[in-house]
Order: C-alpha cells, then sequence, then structure tokens
C-alpha cells in the first residue's frame, strides 16, 4: 500500500512538469490553431539560456532566472517573427508544418554551438533541502522544488491568460484572426505574444529537469511528454493540461513501479502513448477539448 502512496506522490511531482509542457503547447494552439512541434529545442535552448548565466557567468540565481527568462521570451519573439509570423492568416497547417522545420533547424543549430561555443556547465541551484521522509515513503528535495515552480508558473500563466487584458485578446484572436484585426487587435503582436509566454514556461521546465543533474541535448526528448499531454487534456484547455499532466505523471511512476520490474524495462515511455490512444478512440478531442460542432 504504501509503495502506492509513494508511486502517487511521485507522479504528481512529476506531473506538475508534465502540466506546465501540456500548457506551452495550450498556449500557441490557443492563439493561432498550431501545434508546436519544436518545443522539446525551446525546452533546452532555455536551459541553457539560463545556465549561461548562472553557470556560465556565475551570476547568483536570483540575477540569473530573470534574465535566462528574458533571453527564453525574446528567443521566442524572434522565432516567430521569422517563422510563424509570414505565414499569419493563412491555414494553421502550413504553421504546424514549420513548427517541424523548426525542430530540425533548431536541433542543428544547438549542435553545432555545442561543438564551437562549448557548454556553458552545470551547477545545482542550492535551494533549500525541503525533503520529505519517513519510515516507509520519501520524497526528494528536487522532485517537491519542481512541483512548486511548475504550480507557480502555471498558474501565473493561467491567471494572465483569463483574467488579464493580454490575455483576453489571445483568446479573441484565436476565434478568428481577421476579426480580431478588424476590432483593432494587433493579431501579430498577440501571437508574439504567446510564443514568447510559451518558449518562457517552457524554458522554465527545462531549468527544472535540468536541476536534477541532467544538461545535455538529449533531454530535449522530454518535451515530447507535452504531446500525450495536450491531446489527453485537449488542445485548447488549460484545466485539460493540468489533470492530462497530473494523470500521466502517476500513470507513468505506477507502470515504472509495478510493470517494469517484470521484465518490460522501458514500458512506462511507450505506455504513456498506448494511454492517448485509448482516450482519442473514447474521446478524439480529448477529456476537455472542445467537440467540434459539424453544421449538415
Amino acid at each position: 500500500m504504501m509503495d502506492l502512496v509513494q508511486a502517487i506522490g511521485n507522479g504528481l511531482l512529476l506531473g506538475a512538469v508534465y502540466a506546465l509542457l501540456g500548457l506551452c503547447i495550450v498556449l500557441i494552439y490557443k492563439a493561432s490553431g498550431v501545434f508546436n512541434f519544436a518545443i522539446g529545442q525551446f525546452l533546452i535552448i532555455g536551459a541553457y539560456l539560463f545556465y549561461f548565466f548562472y553557470s556560465g557567468l556565475s551570476l547568483p540565481v536570483y540575477v540569473s532566472l530573470p534574465l535566462g527568462i528574458l533571453a527564453a521570451a525574446a528567443m521566442g519573439s524572434l522565432i516567430e517573427r521569422l517563422t510563424i509570423n509570414p505565414l499569419l492568416g493563412r491555414d494553421p497547417i502550413f504553421m504546424t508544418k514549420a513548427t517541424l522545420g523548426l525542430y530540425f533547424f533548431l536541433g542543428a543549430l544547438l549542435q553545432i554551438g555545442l561543438v564551437y561555443l562549448g557548454s556553458p556547465g552545470w551547477a545545482p541551484l542550492n535551494l533549500p533541502d525541503i525533503s520529505l521522509q519517513s519510515d516507509d515513503l520519501v520524497f526528494l528535495s528536487e522532485n517537491i522544488w519542481a512541483a512548486v515552480f511548475a504550480g507557480l508558473t502555471f498558474l501565473a500563466v493561467a491567471l494572465f491568460f483569463f483574467f488579464s487584458h493580454w490575455g483576453l485578446a489571445i483568446r479573441a484572436v484565436s476565434e478568428d484572426q481577421a476579426k480580431a484585426l478588424a476590432y483593432g487587435i494587433d493579431s501579430r503582436f498577440i501571437l508574439m505574444l504567446a510564443w514568447a509566454l510559451s518558449a518562457v514556461s517552457v524554458a522554465i521546465c527545462g531549468i527544472l529537469i535540468s536541476n536534477a543533474g541532467i544538461l545535455s541535448a538529449s533531454i530535449a526528448s522530454v518535451g515530447f511528454r507535452a504531446i500525450p499531454v495536450a491531446l489527453i487534456g485537449g488542445f485548447d484547455s488549460v484545466l485539460g493540461a493540468l489533470i492530462a499532466g497530473c494523470l500521466i505523471g502517476v500513470f507513468e511512476t505506477i507502470i515504472a513501479m509495478y510493470v517494469e520490474p517484470l521484465g518490460l524495462i522501458g514500458f512506462k515511455d511507450v505506455a504513456v502513448y498506448i494511454l492517448m490512444l485509448i482516450v482519442l478512440f473514447i474521446r478524439p478531442s480529448g477529456l476537455f477539448g472542445t467537440v467540434p460542432i459539424e453544421r449538415v
């Protein structure tokens, strides 16, 4: 019984990070109807930007974090301006294709940068130890901090999205870009804002994941966890991203604890996508996604 409690607890801590990853997909989709395939590259580049200030320049974390966030926002804005903005007004499928090309381009650019410039290095964030431990349960400090920061970021973005003027503008643009322009809303700026906000959120995910001691281009693959989160929760649902992220985190840790010891090593990575397919067979729009209404 305590093993199950441990698995669920670890799953919820991990799920908070997955939920934030899913939110990064939802933000861009709600603003433009585009699925961002390059989220994994945004994750690792955002982490490297932070560690450039924190480890490379040896600045304190309270200085490096704002600078890293600003750098990630600038990166997201610049990429949107160069690759997505020229396609504004066209079918969103063209923008989605552009993000697929962006995934490979940014990956190659990152590899070239690491070869010629080297890694900025890694150092622990030295956050206070808040590990929770009893006779049968252990929750590591790094996992708790990751969940706390991911949860606070998720909450801040959700409040911005639902209760700010800019959040209302993003939702208006998502309904119809042409009509939003007609009502005086700068769709191009709003789309850039959504990309910047998404880049900041996914960069924070990269920092939290890297704080566990892993900083390499390979962690870009973690970004693919945003795909089942967004599909299960619903592409246009912020609440869906939160619930689906926690659900996938718990599901993954339970599979790792009870199924993989039977000899199915690595099955937790496959099981998440099996769960995604089951949900999509039952509800193609996701658990909380908007069901499209078709006129006959």
